[in-house]
Parts: C-alpha cells; structure tokens; sequence
C-alpha cells in the first residue's frame, strides 16, 4: 500500500467518531464500530474521507436512535405495568 493510502486512513481515524476506526488492506479500507464489528468497506484507490466519516455518523446516529427507542417503549411498558 502506498504512503498516501496510509496517511489518508490516519487522517480518517483521527476525525472518526470515539472507538470508530479504518483498517485496510491492499484492496479495501473497513470502517469498524467500536466493537469491532463492520459499517462498511471502501475501495481503497477512491478512499474519501468525508463519506467514510458520514458512514460513521449516520451509523452511531442509528445506534442512539435504536437505544433511545428501546429505553422509551422500556418506560411505557413500566408505566402501564404500574398504573392503577
């Protein structure tokens, strides 16, 4: 892999959002969750960075807006579980 490839995939991790991180290989960057598991892969001769970090956003967006969904139908299940 090229010096660039690499530079750019430590300017990425860099803007990545906390845990997020680009690994790569020759062919293919892979953007990790904090977890480890995989949001997606990128060829790595057209990496860009911008659409790389948008993917981690909207990701970590979609993981808060799971989390709060769930919390809030949790809530409503207490709430009707002790109403009288």
């Amino acid at each position: 892999m090229s010096g660039l490839l690499v530079l750019k995939a430590h300017k990425v991790n860099k803007m990545l959002p906390l845990g997020y991180r680009v690994d790569h290989d020759p062919d293919v960057a892979v953007l990790r969750r904090p977890d480890g598991t995989v949001v997606g892969y990128f060829p790595i001769w057209s990496m860009n960075p911008e659409r790389i970090l948008r993917e981690a956003e909207l990701d970590l967006a979609s993981a808060h807006l799971a989390n709060s969904s769930r919390l809030l139908s949790h809530r409503r299940f207490i709430g009707r579980r002790f109403r009288t």
